[in-house]
């Protein structure tokens, strides 16, 4: 595997659209909320968006909200009073995309870890993030907890409130649940 990480860039918003309407789901992200969330990854003019590229092709991407910038927005179903950190200090992990051929290979890991790197350099003291519970064999919450984060919460059909067609639910709207960690750095 012969994969380059960069970090993300507004260029690269189209085809980052195409990558995760295909691993995602369809209309998960809209191009003006993907720019929005770009621009809360970046702080201090660190960014701690990544892309995994083979080949120049988008192979898997790690979108990361730089600490103080995202919790301001109401949009996150978490819970601070369980962090026991300040809530400006906390960096959060949005998205974590690996094309199929390219899982179970670490490249989730790579990128969270040098995404971690990024949010240190911005002075963060932790990251939190919500682990998909259904993903295949639990690989979601596997690899968060072999990376050290901690559950906080379960949040039942977490993204229920997103209109777009989740690649697991055969329903209307996604009834998946997602489990809040936490990671102290």
């Amino acid at each position: 595997m012969n994969i380059q990480i960069k970090n993300v860039s507004m260029k690269d918003l189209s085809d980052i659209l195409i990558f995760t309407d295909k691993w995602i789901g369809k209309n998960y992200f809209t191009k003006e909320e993907l720019r929005k969330l770009l621009l809360m990854g970046i702080k201090d003019n660190i960014n701690a968006s990544l892309l995994a590229l083979d080949q120049g092709k988008i192979v898997g991407i790690r979108l990361t909200l730089a600490p103080g910038e995202w919790i301001k927005d109401d949009t996150y179903n978490i819970t601070p009073h369980g962090w026991n950190i300040e809530n400006e200090k906390v960096g959060y992990f949005k998205s974590l995309f690996v094309a199929k051929n390219y899982q179970a290979k670490g490249l989730g890991k790579i990128m969270s870890l040098k995404s971690i790197e990024q949010l240190k350099k911005k002075g963060a003291k932790a990251v939190v993030c919500h682990s998909w519970n259904e993903s295949p064999h639990n690989s979601s919450q596997k690899y968060l907890a072999k990376m050290g984060f901690k559950n906080i919460q379960l949040h039942p059909n977490f993204w229920y409130f997103k209109d777009y067609q989740c690649t697991l639910c055969s329903t209307t709207r996604c009834e998946c649940s997602a489990n809040e960690m936490l990671l102290k750095l």
